[in-house]
């Protein structure tokens, strides 16, 4: 039976264990597994166990397959001893537990690198026993993530208990379709200063786009010149837009200092806001095209316009369709050499951005400054 148990561990298959004796088990498995797993040839690699942080992951029992492989992606990117928080309909005031293992192979001829997965499952009678359950599990000395992945109001007591208490909190809800009164609680610096939503780290690319066509100092002076910002974007639905598209106006705003002005207007796939900028009123329209297969909202094109010596100037970065992981850039500017050019930005998939999250560094002003214009210009 213990053969067979630690067959099913390494694996990545659940295997129960008492709530109160995790770490034996975990002991007690390690070392048969290894065991099976070592050897000197590539079909049958040294096992290597990775442990970067604790990540604490809350998912509902119905978002579960889904969560599954994106939290296996996440793992393999970045290996964590992880711990999984189940709600059920047990009636019962108890918490059960499984462990498992995740291993992969990072490349010929290495160690088969592994990290353990622990989850609590327990009903809505249980949920205050969570947070007394996770403690013991965490593993000294290395940061303690919470991966939120449903309405923070729906269990807002564990919520706040365990996000009180880590290091960094990811909140990653569906983009869009999610109440932004979940977002506001989810993001409060109140409750946790560290807070980040998944969607801003789909922005890393972009932002980086955008930011090149000023690198050089002779080209500062035109981020104060700014007199327009378009940005278009594709989502499931147009009822709200994008966070992803809010965020990246929201960012823009909070970089270049811009003031809100009046309050946004709100329509069916249209958002219009205006900021005060440097040299006078800044329009920022978000337009969102609606294609409801799209399995989440994704960035198509971006203007900025300006007032060059010589006459307006503009800056766009487009996909040439929805689906392209290309980008073309194009400079309208008398300041500028304006042959288009193309590089390669891949929309960043739910795991990506995940694993991007936790690579990412704690502290992050950047967000910080965006926040404030991201609910005003949600909010309108």
């Amino acid at each position: 039976m213990a053969e067979t148990s630690s067959d099913a561990f390494l694996n990545g298959e659940g295997v129960p264990v008492d709530l109160h004796n995790i770490e034996t088990e975990l002991l007690r498995l390690w070392g048969p597994s290894a065991e099976r797993a070592g050897g000197p040839d590539l079909e049958s690699p040294h096992v290597t166990r990775v442990v970067l942080a604790n990540l604490v992951v809350e998912g509902r029992e119905a978002n579960s397959p889904g969560l599954k492989q994106v939290l296996d992606e996440v793992t393999s990117q970045y290996p964590c001893r992880t711990i999984v928080l189940r709600r059920t309909e047990d009636p019962d005031r108890t918490i059960a537990a499984e462990v498992s293992a995740l291993c992969y192979i990072p490349a010929p001829g290495l160690p088969q690198v592994c990290s353990e997965r622990i989850v609590l499952r327990g009903g809505s009678q249980a949920t205050d026993l969570l947070p007394g359950a996770v403690r013991p599990l965490l593993e000294a000395d290395l940061p303690f993530i919470l991966w939120w992945t449903d309405d923070p109001r729906l269990d807002e007591p564990l919520f706040r208990n365990l996000a009180d208490e880590c290091s960094r909190l990811i909140l990653d809800l569906p983009d869009p379709g999610t109440d932004l009164a979940a977002i506001r609680l989810g993001l409060d610096p109140k409750i946790n200063a560290y807070s980040r939503d998944a969607v801003w780290f789909g922005l890393t690319r972009w932002r980086e786009l955008v930011a090149q066509f000023f690198d050089l100092s002779c080209h500062h002076e035109a981020l104060k010149r700014i007199d327009s910002v378009r940005i278009e974007a594709l989502a499931p639905t147009g009822e709200v837009p994008p966070r992803l598209a809010v965020w990246l106006a929201a960012w823009l705003a909070g970089q270049l200092g811009w003031k809100p002005l009046g309050a946004p207007e709100h329509s069916p796939g249209l958002l219009r806001a205006r900021f005060q900028g440097p040299v006078g009123e800044v329009p920022v329209e978000i337009v969102t095209e609606v294609d409801s297969a799209a399995p989440l909202a994704r960035l198509l094109a971006t203007t900025l316009t300006t007032q060059g010596s010589d006459g307006p100037e503009s800056f766009r970065l487009e996909r040439p369709s929805p689906q392209s992981a290309e980008v073309h850039i194009k400079i309208n500017s008398s300041a500028y050499c304006n042959l288009p050019r193309i590089v390669r930005s891949p929309e960043l998939d739910p795991a990506r951005r995940v694993a991007a999250a936790l690579q990412a560094s704690r502290s992050d002003p950047t967000f910080d400054h965006a926040r404030p214009h991201f609910f005003w210009l949600m909010e309108g």
